[in-house]
């Protein structure tokens, strides 16, 4: 059909071009419909196909501005960097600045070594972020005692260094509210706090003054308050419903802060029967479906998250085999490699079919964004 706001064909319940939602009629394409009588209607498209083949355009859009545009990197001043002094200075100076203000910084160091981005993770540690550290192979994350949050990541040898600096979050006294959403949720220990946003159907707000033994207590108090339907818990996070299908999102974000999320049931979600047991979290989980609306993480479809994850992840992958193969000088030692790969590439996308087309809902959509901004850019630096 042919989108109402920007003229492009699409398939689906809204435009993989501008996102316009489907007109309940639409003006067919010319020479798409067949002279012959219209066979049964088919299955509805899974949604990763629109997805997909949007990454193979994109992917050759990076091609062909790589080849006109070349290299964006640069020489970088560490003395022009504003939030220079929280950091030690990378082992290179040549990379591309994303951002560059007093509230953050986000900037790529071209070519750096595992041994050159493990010196400048202890480098950092030296510094003073070490609170609240987490890291994989591939990332490492702290606070400073003054509260700037680091984020670093590389992937693989003579690969890019990613470093993101944030400033502390501002704090100040906050009410709880009395809205709803407010009356659905036990109020926090601690009044020092910062709205996101906020509405009588749901709001984001970070908590400080928060301990992890805080944020646990105040998970138990959601909890007993009725937050125990489809709920998922970890170290640090708790996700869950009510009975009446109010959905909260609990994190505790480290350096003393915790996250709360909560949004109002959606117009298609179900209550739980009566007589299920939802007085306290067990260890089974009720089955999941494809479009069961009180499965959510969150805020969104547990398993349009996980497929979403699943699809980063592939391409995270994508990449380090590239520039593997870039740096080889025997490809033929890389056919293992290769036959994972593509394994992992059918597991991707069969997990991706299950999750049939269906609107999105806003947290979803910003977080399909996010998800795409990441791979392009990490598509780039493959075509580069």
């Amino acid at each position: 059909m042919i989108c109402s706001r920007c003229g492009k064909e699409f398939n689906g319940k809204f435009c993989e071009h501008c996102g316009a939602p489907a007109p309940s009629t639409a003006a067919p394409a010319l020479g798409t419909y067949p002279t012959e009588p219209m066979p049964a209607k088919k299955k509805k498209k899974p949604i990763y196909k629109r997805w997909w083949f949007y990454v193979i355009v994109v992917i050759a859009a990076i091609a062909v501005i790589s080849s006109i545009s070349g290299n964006k990197s640069k020489k970088i001043k560490w003395d022009d960097i504003i939030l220079s002094e929280q950091l030690p200075e990378p082992p290179k100076n040549k990379g591309e600045v994303h951002e560059n203000t007093a509230e953050r910084l986000w900037v790529d160091i071209d070519k750096i070594s595992d041994k050159q981005y493990n010196d400048y993770i202890e480098a950092c540690k030296t510094k003073g972020f070490t609170v609240d550290p987490g890291s994989d192979s591939m990332s490492y994350g702290a606070y400073n005692a003054e509260g700037y949050k680091l984020s670093l990541s590389h992937y693989g040898s003579e690969a890019e260094m990613k470093i993101e600096l944030e400033k502390p979050t501002e704090m100040s006294p906050i009410t709880w509210p009395t809205s709803k959403a407010g009356k659905q949720l036990p109020a926090p220990k601690s009044t020092n706090g910062k709205f996101t946003h906020e509405s009588d159907d749901g709001f984001f707000v970070y908590i400080g003054s928060t301990s992890k033994d805080d944020y646990n207590s105040y998970v138990k108090a959601c909890s007993d308050k009725g937050f125990t339907v489809n709920y998922d818990k970890g170290d640090s996070f708790y996700n869950a419903d009510n009975s009446t299908g109010w959905h909260v999102s609990i994190k505790y974000e480290g350096n003393n802060i915790m996250s709360i999320d909560i949004d109002a049931p959606s117009e298609s979600s179900t209550s739980p029967s009566a007589s299920s047991d939802t007085t306290k979290p067990t260890e089974s989980k009720p089955a999941k479906t494809a479009n069961n609306d009180s499965d959510m993480v969150d805020g969104m479809h547990r398993d349009f998250k996980e497929a979403m994850d699943s699809y980063e992840v592939f391409f995270d992958e994508y990449v380090a085999f590239m520039k593997k193969y870039k740096e080889s000088n025997n490809s033929i030692s890389m056919l293992s490699d290769y036959t994972r790969f593509m394994s992992q590439y059918t597991e991707t996308m069969q997990k991706l079919e299950e999750w049939e087309s269906k609107d999105l809902n806003t947290k979803e959509a910003a977080y399909l964004l996010d998800v795409t901004n990441r791979i392009n850019k990490k598509l780039l630096e493959v075509a580069e």
